[in-house]
């Protein structure tokens, strides 16, 4: 992992927001598209990815984090939604809103620290939240804080 931000240095600022927002906060809110990164969709041939997403998910919500589903879908499915992430083992905290008050407002976008989403840099925004969970972690339990 660390070889990562050694060939990617420009992502190290977004990694140090996102440590320093955890620490702040104690707690961060992940937004999750769902369809593509969470759950098959049609022929996108993702699994491997749909697996690791779901992986650092559940570890990121024990260490503290919001999961959000953020999702272009119609209410309606917002039940096979839930149903789909229990039968996961996902524990999900909303499906298209805030899981707490935000001083912003809810204005209509979910604010989150950070959001996974297979037609967004899927693979780096999961190398920024999975470094920055174990170093949320280490930091927790008094272990090295995996320096970049």
């Amino acid at each position: 992992m660390k070889e990562y931000f050694e060939k990617h240095p420009e992502s190290v600022k977004y990694l140090n927001r996102l440590i320093n927002e955890w620490r702040q906060h104690g707690k961060i809110i992940i937004g999750i598209d769902f369809d593509g990164t969470i759950s098959p969709y049609h022929t996108l041939e993702n699994e491997d990815d749909i697996k690791r997403v779901i992986s650092i998910l559940k570890i990121a919500r024990e260490i503290g984090a919001y999961n959000v589903i953020f999702t272009a879908c119609n209410p309606d499915r917002f039940e096979y939604i839930q149903d789909y992430c229990d039968s996961i083992g996902l524990i999900i905290d909303s499906i298209n809103q805030n899981p707490i008050d935000i001083p912003y407002g809810k204005n209509g976008k979910i604010y989150a620290n950070i959001f996974i989403d297979d037609r967004a840099g899927l693979n780096e925004a999961l190398n920024i939240l999975e470094m920055a969970m174990y170093t949320i972690r280490g930091s927790k339990n008094g272990g090295a804080n995996f320096d970049v």
